[in-house]
C-alpha cells in the first residue's frame, strides 16, 4: 500500500494543535469537562407524560452507542486492529482448514520443526530447499503455528495499514479505507496465504516507517532508511511476492526523487533475492493465463484514473504494477499469477479512500462505487471458492492410518510414492512425514520438473517413463476430487488399469498400486535402506560411482551416524609438494558428491564417489562450507 501524498514524512511543518496536520482527521464528539466554561450544559430532564419522572433525552442504549463510537474514533488504529484480530479468530474457528495453501505451509512448518538444521527437503519433488519457498516463514510457522501466524500477521497488518492511512493527510476517510483493508486481509486469510500474509505485515511495517516517520526527526532521512531496510528485507525473506510490493513502492519513490526511502525499500529486497538465488538455486514457472491478467490490470488502471492527481505515490505505484502484470504475463517466471495478490489486497483500499474526492453522483463517483462493489465481489468470491474447493475430505484426518500402515509394511520408504494430487493438496502435508513424495504442492517446481501433467501429453507410455525417471515404487489413488486437468487425466489412467501398475491394497478411501520393476533411487550395487525427509541412507556394496536420483544441491553432504558432516577429499602431502604443472591428487576417505551432466530429461542428479563399500548417509546440514563436493580432479 502506498500512502497518499503528502504525508508526515514530508518536510512541511504539520502545524500545531488539532489542525489538519496532527491527530486523527475524524470528527470526534466533544468531550465535556468539569469546570470548563465552554462546555455545553447538560440537557434538562424532561418529565414523562405519565408522571413517572424522566431521563436524559438520549436513551441509555443510544448513549452507549455514542460512547463506543467516540472511543473508536479517538483510537482508530487500536479499534481497527482489535476488529481485525476478532475476525481472524472467527476465521480460525470456522474456515481455517488443512487444504490448499495451508497444506503446503503445514508441510514446510512440520519439516523445519523436525529438521531445523536441514537445507534440503527430500520429501517433495526429489528435493527442494526450504529457502526457495521462504527464508523465515517456515521457522516462524513452526514456532508459532501456521494458523496462529496468520492471525498475528493479519491483525498487525490491519493496524499498520490503518496507521499509514491515518497519517496520510490526503486521505479524508481513513477509517472506511482501513475497513476495506481489513476485508481484503480477511479474504487473504480465507484463501490460506499465510506466508504472503506474513510478508505483507513486514512490508507494511517498512512502508509505515517511510511514510509515518516522526516530524521531529524529519531531517534524519538515512536513519529512517536504516529502520525501513530491515523490514523490507524481512518482507522479502517471508514472501518474495510481498517483497515485490515493497519494490513497487520503492520505484514510485525513486521517480519522485525521494532517494533515501527508495533505496531503503528497493535495495534490501533485491539483495535478499540475489543472495537466496545464489545460495539456494531453484528454477520453476508459475502459470498465468489471460484471465488472471484482466482484473489486476483493470484495477491498476482504475486506481491511476480515479484517485486524486495529488496522490503521486499511489498513482505511480499502480501504474508500475499494471506494467508488471503485463510483463509477468508475457514472460514466464516464478511470479506468474501470484502478482494478482497485490491488487486483491490494496486496490479496494485506494478506491474507497478516493471516494470523498469525487462529487456525489458524478460519473467519477459512480465509477468508484461500481468498481469498489465489483472488487468486493471479486475477492469475496475468490475466497469462498478457495474455502469450498480446498477443504479436504474427512478421510485425510480420520482414515489415513490404514494407508500409512500399509505403506510402511510394503517398504515404501525405500523409494518414492506418487499420490494422484487431490484438489485440496492435502497429501502434500499428510503423507510427507512418512514417505518421500514424487510431487508435493509447489506449482513452479511441478511445472518445471513434471511438464507432462500440464501440456496435454499424458498417456500410458510417458506416465510409465515418468514413474521410472523419478524412482517411484508405489502410486496412491485417493477418492478425492483430483487437481485440475492433469490430475483428472492421471486419475483416469490409473483407474483404467495399466500393465505396469498392480493394485496391492485398497479400502473405501484409498487404492495402493505397486510399480512393476521400479527404478532404484540409487544404482549400481547400492541398496537404499531408507529415504526420509531429511536424508537418505545407502548401503554401497562395492567402491565406485553411484548415481543417486536426488536433484543435486550444493548443500548435500555425507554425514556420520550422529549427523555430523564428514570431511571432503583432502589433498595429499605429495600433491602439495608436486612439481609445477603436475596434477593434484586427493585422498578420498569418506566419499564425495558431485553434480551429473544434464540428461535427456533435463535432470541433473547427484553422483556419489564411494571409496569403499559401506553405509553412506546423505543429508544437507547448514554449514559455512556447503556440502561434500568432489574436487575437479576426481570428477
Amino acid at each position: 500500500m502506498a500512502t497518499a501524498e503528502p504525508t508526515r514524512a514530508d518536510d512541511a511543518d504539520p502545524g500545531r494543535g488539532t489542525g489538519s496536520g496532527t491527530g486523527p482527521r475524524i470528527r470526534v464528539p466533544d468531550a465535556q469537562h468539569p469546570g470548563d466554561p465552554t462546555a455545553r450544559p447538560e440537557a434538562p430532564t424532561v418529565p414523562a407524560p405519565d408522571g413517572t419522572g424522566g431521563g436524559p433525552r438520549t436513551s441509555r442504549a443510544g448513549a452507549a452507542v455514542l460512547a463506543v463510537r467516540a472511543r473508536v474514533l479517538r483510537h482508530p488504529v487500536l479499534s481497527v486492529t482489535a476488529l481485525a484480530g476478532l475476525l481472524h479468530v472467527v476465521w480460525f474457528f470456522t474456515f481455517a482448514n488443512s487444504g490448499g495453501d495451508l497444506a503446503a505451509q503445514d508441510a514446510w512448518a512440520e519439516f523445519v520443526g523436525r529438521h531445523p538444521d536441514s537445507a534440503y527437503n527430500l520429501a517433495w519433488y526429489g528435493g527442494m530447499h526450504p529457502v526457495s519457498y521462504s527464508v523465515v516463514s517456515p521457522y516462524l510457522m513452526s514456532l508459532l503455528g501456521v494458523r496462529t501466524t496468520m492471525m498475528i500477521a493479519g491483525t498487525v497488518s490491519a493496524g499498520l495499514l490503518t496507521l499509514v492511512l491515518m497519517r496520510s493527510r490526503g486521505v479524508r476517510n481513513p477509517l472506511w479505507a482501513a475497513l476495506a483493508g481489513v476485508f481484503a486481509l480477511l479474504c487473504n486469510a480465507a484463501s490460506g496465504r499465510v506466508t504472503f500474509g506474513l510478508g505483507t505485515m513486514f512490508a507494511l511495517g517498512a512502508v509505515a516507517v517511510v511514510f509515518c516517520w516522526p516530524y521531529r526527526w524529519r531531517y534524519k532521512r538515512w536513519a529512517k532508511a536504516l529502520c525501513a531496510a530491515p523490514l523490507a528485507a524481512l518482507a522479502t525473506m517471508a514472501s518474495p511476492v510481498a517483497g515485490l510490493f515493497v519494490g513497487l513502492v520503492a520505484v514510485a519513490l525513486f521517480f519522485q526523487k525521494r532517494l533515501p526511502g527508495a533505496w531503503a525499500l528497493g535495495l534490501a529486497p533485491s539483495a535478499v533475492v540475489a543472495v537466496s538465488a545464489w545460495l539456494f538455486p531453484f528454477s520453476g514457472t508459475q502459470p498465468m493465463g489471460f484471465g488472471s491478467v484482466v482484473l489486476p490490470l483493470l484495477y491498476s488502471v482504475l486506481v491511476v484514473v480515479l484517485v486524486p492527481r495529488e496522490w503521486k505515490t499511489v498513482r505511480i505505484t499502480s501504474a508500475v504494477y499494471g506494467l508488471g502484470v503485463v510483463l509477468v504475463w508475457l514472460i514466464s517466471s516464478q511470479i506468474g499469477s501470484n502478482i494478482t495478490r497485490l491488487a486483491m489486497l490494496f486496490a479496494g483500499v485506494a478506491l474507497v479512500a478516493a471516494l470523498p474526492f469525487a462529487a456525489p453522483r458524478s460519473r467519477k463517483w459512480y465509477a468508484i462505487v461500481v468498481a469498489s462493489v465489483f472488487f468486493t465481489g471479486w475477492i469475496g468470491f475468490k475466497s469462498v471458492d478457495d474455502v469450498v474447493h480446498t477443504t479436504p475430505r474427512a478421510s485425510w484426518a480420520r482414515e489415513l492410518a490404514p494407508l500409512v500402515n500399509e505403506l510402511q509394511e510394503v517398504g515404501a520408504e525405500r523409494g518414492r510414492v506418487e499420490v494422484v494430487p487431490a484438489r485440496s493438496h492435502r497429501e502434500a502435508s499428510a503423507l510427507a512425514p512418512y514417505v518421500n513424495l514424487a510431487r508435493g504442492w509447489n506449482r513452479q517446481a511441478d511445472m518445471e520438473r513434471n511438464p507432462l501433467f500440464y501440456d496435454d501429453t499424458l498417456n500410458s507410455a510417458n506416465y510409465h517413463a515418468w514413474l521410472k525417471r523419478w524412482g517411484v515404487h508405489f502410486v496412491v489413488l485417493p477418492k478425492d476430487e483430483p487437481d485440475g486437468d492433469g490430475g483428472q487425466r492421471e486419475r483416469e489412467l490409473v483407474q483404467r488399469g495399466l500393465p505396469y501398475l498392480k493394485q496391492i491394497w485398497g479400502d473405501a478411501n484409498w487404492q495402493l498400486f505397486e510399480v512393476s520393476d521400479p527404478t532404484p533411487l540409487a544404482e549400481p550395487d547400492t541398496v537404499v535402506e531408507r529415504a526420509e525427509q531429511g536424508g537418505m541412507t545407502l548401503r554401497v556394496e562395492k567402491a565406485g560411482r553411484v548415481l543417486v536420483r536426488i536433484p543435486y544441491s550444493p548443500w548435500l553432504s555425507i554425514v556420520d551416524a550422529e549427523g555430523d558432516k564428514l570431511d571432503p577429499p583432502q589433498e595429499t602431502e605429495e600433491s602439495k609438494n608436486r612439481p609445477e604443472g603436475a596434477p593434484k591428487t586427493y585422498e578420498n576417505v569418506h566419499g564425495c558428491l558431485r553434480e551429473t551432466e544434464e540428461d535427456a530429461n533435463g535432470d541433473r542428479w547427484t553422483m556419489l564417489l564411494a571409496p569403499k563399500a559401506g553405509t553412506y548417509r546423505l543429508e544437507a546440514p547448514y554449514q559455512w562450507s556447503r556440502g561434500t563436493p568432489c574436487p575437479d580432479e576426481l570428477r
